[in-house]
């Protein structure tokens, strides 16, 4: 795996960085996707619509029109509202998995599919970033918020800064951050479930349960 290339100023970025010229020379969610589906044997058109869906949030027309507003933050793994409580902002990124996973496994089998897998897979990599929570043990203690006036509210560095953060980074000397090799392992685990999803319809209340079981694992809130 390639190291990170010089990064350019960041002028408005959340979640792992992703290559984006002008904004930034640095693979994230890229990097992180591609390590986690190495040796899956995936078709390179499922790789590529993956890649594309990782992006998406962050680097598509709709992706940026709506990054700052409530309704987008849980694609992000982020809270909505300053006084959105860590529990609801987790309920609230679980429940958006859930339905996008939902949503690609009603679409046919192809790019389309695949490109809203990787939109599921951004929002479950954002949940390991140490800009977006604070885990112990794997598990979520502290969902944070972004937003331009964190700053004169008091939460300092604890939210995401705005319009990004250095936490966000998914390298350090040259390899993947701790976080980010976490967020791969995760990242492995969905799309295993996936794949065998895509070859039975949705209707199987058990692929539900499935999901449901997987965000247990991955996306728990609150001390143990």
């Amino acid at each position: 795996m390639s190291p990170p290339l010089d990064l350019l100023p960041l002028v408005a970025s959340f979640g792992w960085y992703v290559l984006a010229p002008l904004v930034s020379r640095e693979e994230g969610h890229e990097a992180i996707t591609r390590a986690a589906w190495e040796g899956m044997g995936l078709l390179p058109e499922q790789e590529r619509a993956l890649i594309r869906g990782v992006r998406s949030p962050d680097v598509s027309l709709a992706g940026l029109l709506s990054s700052a507003l409530p309704f987008a933050q849980p694609r992000h793994a982020l809270r909505r509202w300053w006084s959105t409580s860590s529990a609801d902002a987790v309920r609230d990124a679980r429940e958006f998995l859930a339905a996008i996973h939902q949503r690609a496994m009603s679409l046919p089998d192809g790019p389309r599919r695949w490109m809203v897998l990787g939109e599921a897979l951004h929002c479950l990599q954002d949940a390991y970033s140490p800009a977006h929570v604070d885990r112990t043990g794997g598990r979520i203690l502290r969902m944070h918020h972004w937003g331009p006036v964190d700053a004169f509210r008091g939460g300092g560095h604890r939210e995401h800064g705005f319009p990004s953060d250095r936490r966000d980074s998914a390298w350090s000397n040259g390899e993947l951050t701790v976080e980010a090799r976490t967020a791969v392992q995760g990242s492995r685990r969905y799309l295993e479930i996936a794949v065998r999803h895509s070859v039975s319809p949705w209707h199987d209340v058990s692929q539900g349960q499935e999901i449901e079981a997987l965000l247990d694992e991955l996306m728990p809130y609150g001390p143990a």
